[in-house]
């Protein structure tokens, strides 16, 4: 009786409301940060660099090197990303040796400007162009990583540009599905929910069926932000043969980067793309 007594309540609360916009200000939620001034992961060297992205517009990232390193990973955070929150990550993507640019949105942190969808992509493109312009990178050799929010911006930039393999973790396909798993149908029978236009045009699952570059999708099976079925679904719908699925026992939304299984999927990746690209001639 009581689950019947609080769906009444809900209902007739929700009947108040007529509808639930998602806007471009409900999904980007800046918050001010600070780059730290130490940096202590042996044998990494941290550059801290102001990348323009646009005529007055400057993003705050991290290069992090070592010389050791055969490719180089762009990566790409979620909603609630921040240099300053990215310790975990800076260890898992340099491990295997490998180079790694993170960087800031545009108003995150020290970064200028304010968060869009479309200035996104456009930043997205910006950064990886100026990653690709160093002489010891080469495109068959950087890996582009997006987590949660992120995965778009990965897949939007490797649809734009060569990149040599790609990481989804916790992607949604679209946003239209995203939204549908965090509002399901006995909610939308009393409140509308209308997406921003602008957040409709990114498509993992339109754009993962055109990348015919390695695979690996990672996802928790307890996410409760991102179904970990739409993780299921991009990888099964992916047009690249050398393609592989994660799915974390009691993962959630963040942190399936510290996974065993995690990490070895994505030390086989880079093992993958490094042995089967030739090495940059200007690489130590």
């Amino acid at each position: 009786m009581r689950p019947v007594v609080l769906l009444l309540f809900a209902s007739t609360f929700l009947v108040a409301c007529s509808a639930i916009t998602i806007d471009e200000e409900t999904v980007f939620q800046p918050k001010p940060s600070v780059t730290p001034e130490t940096f202590d992961l042996d044998g990494v060297t941290l550059d801290v660099q102001s990348i323009p992205v646009a005529d007055s517009v400057s993003v705050d990232a991290w290069h992090l090197t070592q010389p050791s390193a055969a490719a180089t990973l762009l990566f790409f955070g979620g909603n609630g990303f921040y240099l300053v929150q990215s310790r975990g990550y800076l260890r898992t993507l340099t491990r295997p040796p490998v180079n790694a640019l993170l960087w800031d949105y545009r108003g995150y942190g020290r970064s200028e400007g304010s968060p869009s969808a479309e200035t996104l992509r456009h930043d997205a493109l910006a950064v990886y162009d100026s990653l690709i312009a160093q002489p010891s990178v080469t495109p068959e050799r950087v890996l582009v990583w997006g987590h949660s929010l992120g995965s778009f911006m990965a897949t939007y930039v490797a649809s734009q540009r060569s990149v040599g393999g790609i990481v989804l973790e916790n992607p949604a396909t679209n946003v239209e599905d995203w939204t549908s798993h965090l509002f399901p149908w006995y909610v939308r029978l009393f409140l509308g929910v209308d997406v921003d236009p602008a957040l409709k045009e990114d498509d993992n699952l339109r754009r993962i069926r055109q990348l015919d570059v390695p695979l690996l999708v990672v996802g928790g099976k307890d996410d409760p932000v991102t179904d970990p079925e739409m993780a299921r679904r991009l990888h099964a719908e992916a047009a690249s043969e050398q393609r592989r699925l994660v799915l974390v026992k009691g993962g959630g939304h963040n942190g399936l980067y510290e996974a065993p299984e995690v990490q070895d999927a994505y030390h086989d990746l880079v093992e993958h793309v490094t042995t089967s690209t030739p090495r940059p001639a200007s690489s130590p």
